[in-house]
Order: C-alpha cells, then sequence, then structure tokens
C-alpha cells in the first residue's frame, strides 16, 4: 500500500509540475541586480544585468571593464548588496540573479513578473551535483512549500522596504526575503549555474538551511527521500517516472534533454537520503564567511 501512495504522489507531482505556466504579466520597468564579490569575468552578463553591487573598487573595475553600471554595497555581504539595491534603484520591479548564473530566457521571464515576488530555480552544470540540488525544486510545486531561490528571484516595488530591512537583519538572502513573500510564482524555467567548489559542502550547507528554514519541511523531506528509496527497490518503475521529470527539467534549462544527466536520475533519491540524514546532527552553516545557526 505504501508504495501505491508514493507511485500516487509522484505522478500527481509529475502533472503538477507539468503544468507550471509562466503568467502573463504588464510591462514595467525592471532592473537586474547582480551582486558580486571577487567577480570572475562579467563579459556574459553585459547587456543582461542592470547593475552590479560591489563590496570595493576592486570589484568595480571588473564590472567596468565588462561595461556593467556599478554600485557600491553600503552594508556587507550578500544581503547587505540586495538591501543597498532596493534603497538605491527606482524600479517597478527588482531581479536579483547571482553571478555564478548564465544569462537565457529564464531571465526574460522573471522580467515579466511584474507586481509579484516570483522565482526560477538552479540547474547545476556539475552533474553530480545537479543530482542532489535538484530535489529543492521538487518543493517549489506545492503552493505552500514555495521559497525564493536566491540566484533567481523579484521583488516588487510596492514591498522594496520591507524587503530591505528584512534583509539587513538576515545574512541569507532568499530566507529574508521568503519570510517577507506572502505569495510567490514558481516559474517553469531553471538557472544554469556553475557548480560549487567544495561539493560535500554544497550539500550539507543546502540540506542544514533546509532545515532552519522550515524544520517541519525537512522532516518530510528526509522522510520521503528515504521512503522512495525504499520503494523503488521494490517498484522500480518508479525510476521511470523520476527519469521523466529530470527530461523535463533539462529542457526547460538547456533547451535540450540532457540524457546523461536522465541516465543518473536514479540516484538522485538515494543522495538526497543521504545527504539529509547527515544534516541531522548539523545545527549551523556557513554563509559567505558567516556562521548562520537560526532562521531569520
Amino acid at each position: 500500500m505504501w508504495i501505491l501512495a508514493v507511485l500516487a504522489y509522484e505522478l500527481l507531482h509529475l502533472a503538477a509540475e507539468f503544468s507550471l505556466r509562466v503568467a502573463e504579466g504588464g510591462g514595467c520597468k525592471a532592473v537586474v541586480v547582480l551582486p558580486v564579490r571577487r567577480p570572475r569575468d562579467l563579459r556574459r552578463f553585459a547587456g543582461s544585468v542592470d547593475y552590479v553591487v560591489v563590496d570595493d573598487l576592486e570589484d568595480a573595475k571588473v564590472a567596468e571593464a565588462a561595461g556593467l553600471r556599478w554600485i557600491l554595497n553600503r552594508y556587507s555581504g550578500k544581503s547587505g548588496a540586495l538591501a543597498t539595491a532596493l534603497e538605491t534603484v527606482d524600479a517597478d520591479l527588482y531581479v536579483f540573479i547571482d553571478d555564478d548564473a548564465y544569462p537565457g530566457r529564464w531571465l526574460e521571464a522573471l522580467r515579466g513578473t511584474c507586481g509579484r515576488f516570483a522565482t526560477a530555480y538552479r540547474w547545476v552544470l556539475d552533474r553530480f551535483q545537479n543530482l542532489f540540488s535538484l530535489g529543492g525544486f521538487d518543493w517549489m510545486v506545492w503552493r505552500r512549500t514555495r521559497f525564493l531561490y536566491g540566484g533567481a528571484m523579484t521583488v516588487p516595488a510596492a514591498r522594496r522596504r520591507e524587503a530591505a530591512e528584512a534583509l539587513k537583519r538576515c545574512p541569507v538572502d532568499d530566507m529574508a526575503l521568503t519570510a517577507v513573500a506572502d505569495d510567490i510564482e514558481v516559474l517553469p524555467v531553471l538557472v544554469p549555474m556553475d557548480g560549487a567548489e567544495d561539493t560535500w559542502g554544497f550539500f550539507l550547507r543546502q540540506a542544514t538551511a533546509a532545515k532552519l528554514a522550515n524544520f517541519r519541511l525537512w522532516l518530510v523531506e528526509t522522510f520521503y527521500y528515504v521512503l522512495w528509496t525504499a520503494a523503488a527497490v521494490f517498484f522500480p518503475p518508479l525510476f521511470l517516472i523520476h527519469a521523466a521529470r529530470t527530461a523535463l527539467r533539462s529542457r526547460r534549462a538547456l533547451g535540450r534533454v540532457d540524457w546523461v544527466q536522465v541516465v543518473l536520475s536514479p540516484l538522485e533519491r538515494p543522495l538526497q537520503a543521504a545527504v539529509f540524514l547527515a544534516s541531522v546532527f548539523r545545527r549551523c552553516f556557513e554563509w559567505r564567511g558567516r556562521v548562520v545557526c537560526t532562521k531569520c
């Protein structure tokens, strides 16, 4: 019976994810803001980003070399950079992205979400890291468990002051903004982005952050990943459903099916289960040089 329950949920989830659509929005003045800290080459963002928020003049030189306008961070960290943009730049919609992303149609989709908190999600180009990372998108399908992904999210101008104050109190930008967003639109697009340098550190940081942000959801995720893995042992067709989901996501991220990622997809749930179980005894995580041990 429990295997049938997992199967029914997986089919329902796949149908719900497939039905995600980009809502039509009216025209508005949207600005794309890119916070950086010791950035690499920013030339791929030329023509896509309106403002770069830098920590110092060395970072400003990198932005200028790419032909990008820059603003000096008034505060500290990424949250401070976003707060600076909200307080400095006049716009109808603020689109926040990360410098490890690759601009594409997802950016135009975010620009069109006028008057709303909206988010996309990441597609990590390191396929092993992507196996774990894709689990986060599972929970964005359902309205009650949605959250803003810090690498691709929007803030409407009507909430800019509240958002800026939340960011100044919390060093974790997406956690801060999720707390003030009363409703979040999830776009059916994924953001191609570079992988993290420390794979295991990336895994544990994400799982521990999930636990601090929403402990009950973290419990559900941990239980479900373990349950799914056990169910798939007795009912292998679950792997095919998951492969179909991965194929759909790769088309939305890359414009094509990444068959290598699809072939690797049977490893997703077991890996997610292992990482979430490993995070059981972790109380804190490090985020951009700061140790975070509480929910914002």
